[in-house]
């Protein structure tokens, strides 16, 4: 069964697009506009703290 991500903590490991540097904590919290039209970034991820700092939510928390 998967565990369900822990708003502070995550689970991912990915490049933190605010403070430029790996995190563990890092999730999605943006896409691209053009996601799905060919290669390039994929979205921006955030770590918990500066998900905090900038009050950013992850795309998976966000209202449809």
């Amino acid at each position: 069964m998967a565990t369900p991500q822990d708003a502070e903590g995550g689970t991912s490991f990915a490049f933190c697009s605010w403070h430029e540097d790996y995190s563990r904590s890092a999730r999605l919290v943006r896409v691209p506009d053009d996601q799905g039209s060919g290669s390039g970034p994929g979205g921006l991820f955030a770590c918990a703290s500066c998900r905090h700092a900038y009050d950013l939510v992850p795309v998976a928390d966000q209202p449809l």
